[in-house]
């Protein structure tokens, strides 16, 4: 295990290569990589000291304008909230180390060891100090005792309190007895990198790096994420007709390519090699306006620094993100790689309209055209479940496409997205078909409901599911994957149909730590 102290982590950015490398090191699961709870506090306390006196700082600036001013002033300034910031920084940090517990023991030896300063703590000037240091030290130790076949490489540039860890000084050499062989002591950051990782060169990182995140399964956990984008400003991107769209989210999964790897890093960790690279990918997806109707097919870059790794069981994690930006039209291996992305789109669309022609009863096209204002340019091939699925319901055709729509609009009420909310609009259409036969159907499926599962009832379940974050290792559909769905359907309907008819069924329709005080 490695454990940092807080001088050798002091103000350190989530966003930085330092920061990267330790994700990579605790990623690779060779090495476990850790702060004492008592680093952690110190760790978000130095980047929130200078809050109180920033915002007093504001909050004179706004009185000395308020009493100037003949009227009172709009402006306002929140409530100072210290405990947010603190809270704000322990999360991030919690994301990039494993934190060990400091024990109310260990705390309270530490400062036994304050009052009578005595090492690691020590007298400065007329007062003792470095019970934090202690608490720390005790917290090494105690999690030594409590994993006897651990090795901790404590990193620590105070030396002149922890020493070099080749001689410790009283009372440290009594703490330590016994367990010299399983602490070694790292001075900086440096020491770290030699010590357990080898530089991959830039050229093998670039090339290894652009063929790993060209991968379709990269690609849909990029698609999938993306679905997260909102924005109460609005982005700016490049809609059909080469014109400047505003957007506020995608109304569905947008399709994904990859545009560009840049500054890419390797390290080689115990045989594994791991990366962090900034990569930019090309965005083309329905969008939806800030009231969140539909605003057409937007193409937008999306730019972001992703860590990921050779290794066949770990997804690419998203470190950092930029906002989504307009294309550059006067790149030309852009335009070819957007245009290469409309065309995908188009068979997509292609193959789902010629799928909704095929609806065959009156009552399917006449809850189909009820329907078309609400599903305007949502035309894939998900949909087209869906809108077939209630045209269905509302013919009473007792098949399994009937319990897929009742699956969908129970787990709408769930599920909160823009897409799903205007396919819960579509749902509130079938209220106006409400007959005798109809609430009799429903009545019958509540009580078929539990015997039922087949295909498309999981295939129900499986849209409802939530999208998972990058750093999520999950099997993906492959692209196509809709339009099998469909046939799926389609053909599970066409015999559960078929079967009820023979059978005479009657069926019913998811640092310096201590940076001197």
């Amino acid at each position: 295990m490695i454990i940092f102290d807080t001088n050798a982590v002091n103000l350190l950015s989530p966003s930085s290569p330092r920061a990267d490398l330790i994700r990579k090191l605790r990623q690779s699961k060779h090495h476990r990589v850790a702060v004492p709870w008592m680093v952690l506090e110190e760790m978000a306390a130095h980047q929130a000291r200078f809050y109180p006196d920033k915002y007093q700082t504001v909050l004179s600036s706004l009185e000395k304008l308020r009493a100037y001013l003949p009227w009172e002033p709009e402006s306002s300034l929140e409530p100072l909230d210290l405990e947010r910031l603190l809270d704000h920084w322990r999360d991030a940090y919690r994301e990039i180390f494993e934190v060990i517990e400091t024990s109310d023991a260990a705390i309270r030896r530490g400062f036994q060891r304050e009052a009578m300063a005595l090492p690691p703590a020590k007298r400065v000037k007329d007062h003792s100090e470095g019970g934090r240091d202690a608490a720390i030290w005790f917290s090494v130790l105690e999690l030594l005792e409590q994993h006897p076949d651990e090795h901790v490489w404590f990193v620590t540039n105070n030396s002149s309190d922890f020493g070099d860890g080749s001689a410790y000084r009283y009372p440290m050499n009594e703490d330590i007895r016994g367990l010299e062989d399983r602490l070694t002591l790292l001075k900086d950051f440096d020491q770290v990198v030699s010590h357990f990782t080898k530089a991959v060169s830039g050229a093998d990182a670039e090339a290894a790096a652009a063929e790993l995140l060209k991968s379709a399964a990269v690609r849909d956990r990029v698609a999938q994420t993306a679905m997260d984008l909102s924005s109460l400003t609005g982005f700016v991107g490049l809609g059909d007709g080469d014109t400047t769209e505003e957007w506020y989210a995608w109304l569905a999964q947008p399709e994904v390519e990859l545009l560009s790897v840049t500054d890419v890093t390797g390290h080689e960790i115990e045989s594994d090699v791991w990366y962090t690279a900034n990569a930019q990918w090309m965005l083309y997806g329905p969008a939806v306006d800030e009231v969140e109707a539909p605003v057409g097919y937007v193409a937008c870059v999306w730019s972001m620094k992703v860590l990921f790794s050779t290794r066949d069981d770990e997804a690419p994690t998203l470190l950092t993100s930029e906002e989504p930006s307009k294309p550059d039209t006067g790149d030309e291996s852009c335009m070819r790689i957007l245009e290469a992305l409309k065309k995908r789109v188009a068979d997509i669309v292609a193959r789902a309209k010629r799928r909704a022609l095929a609806v065959q009863t009156p009552a399917e096209r006449l809850i189909a055209e009820q329907l078309a204002s609400s599903l305007t340019k949502l035309d894939t091939a998900t949909n087209q479940i869906a809108l077939q699925a209630a045209a269905r319901q509302a013919a009473l055709i007792n098949g399994p496409l009937q319990r897929l729509a009742q699956q969908m609009a129970a787990d709408l009420k769930r599920i909160d997205t823009p897409a799903q909310r205007l396919a819960q609009q579509a749902a509130e259409h079938l209220k106006l078909v409400d007959t005798s036969a109809q609430r009799l159907a429903r009545k019958m499926v509540a009580d078929q409901m539990a015997l039922i599962d087949n295909p498309v009832q999981r295939l129900a379940q499986q849209m409802a599911a939530s999208m998972p974050k990058l750093d999520i290792a999950a099997d993906l559909h492959q692209a196509g994957g809709s339009d099998e769905a469909v046939d799926e359907a389609e053909q599970s309907d066409s015999s559960g149909a078929s079967e009820a008819r023979e059978g005479g069924t009657d069926d019913g329709p998811g640092d310096d730590d201590h940076v001197d005080e």
